[in-house]
């Protein structure tokens, strides 16, 4: 099926609104057509940067730009949502394997941990959490759904612009409790190893699931149950644990 006239114009106008410079359009007044040109820019770059707000001041002012008018012009979004526009241009940094946007190395992972605010703050959730009393000894326990793991080669939580950044490994969890405001808590290799499991869970108690790790991981089970017990009491009052 061939395009209508109309489409056809749409198509012209739109390739022109992305890269004016090498799609013109003739017979209409550039001052008019500059107007949709800074409103369409101006709209993509006022998204992306209030979710990537720490990433912006990170590099200069042309840098950024420059990133963002090549997104403008080169992904095609799968979503026509605004919302899913901060994730349509992560996925645009995670393309670009060979760096041709001459970004930090930690750019990607940075804009990762950015945009995982936006994730947990906008999730839609099939169960709220609620204040439950548990008994880590006999409870069969997991996860509640608004709860996130995240390993990042470089800790994302603390770069600030004009800092040197060393890769550095973190290990975070990004949660979004009963009230609905959404918080982090930074975690070691061994409690990630924790949750994790926890968030796998289906049929252990606590005990059982150390006595897995402690086995898998050749630990002694004693000292490893003391913290295990001291870590997931802290997650209870944050209510990130529920009864299976």
């Amino acid at each position: 099926m061939s395009k209508s006239d109309f489409q056809n114009e749409q198509d012209i106008f739109t390739t022109h609104i992305r890269s004016a410079q090498h799609h013109t359009i003739e017979g209409i007044e550039d001052r008019r057509l500059n107007i949709y040109r800074e409103l369409f820019y101006n709209n993509i770059e006022s998204f992306v940067s209030g979710t990537f707000p720490i990433l912006k001041e990170c590099i200069s002012h042309d840098e950024w730009h420059q990133m963002v008018r090549s997104f403008f012009i080169q992904h095609k979004c799968k979503s026509p949502y605004f919302l899913e526009i901060s994730e349509e241009f992560l996925h645009f940094l995670q393309a670009d394997t060979e760096n041709t946007l001459s970004l930090p190395v930690y750019a990607y992972s940075l804009a990762h941990w950015e945009w995982m605010e936006l994730f947990a703050d906008t999730y839609v959730e099939g169960q709220h959490n609620e204040r439950l009393v548990i008994n880590l000894d006999v409870d069969i326990v997991t996860t509640v759904e608004c709860s996130w793991l995240q390993a990042y080669e470089y800790a994302v939580h603390k770069i600030k612009p004009g800092d040197e950044v060393f890769k550095v490994p973190a290990f975070l969890l990004v949660y979004r409790d009963a009230t609905q405001k959404v918080g982090f808590v930074e975690l070691n290799s061994l409690s990630y190893l924790l949750f994790e499991a926890v968030q796998n869970n289906t049929e252990l108690t606590i005990q059982g699931i150390v006595q897995e790790i402690a086995t898998v991981h050749n630990m002694p089970l004693d000292q490893l149950l003391l913290g295990a017990y001291e870590t997931i009491s802290n997650w209870i009052d944050l209510q990130l644990i529920k009864k299976i």
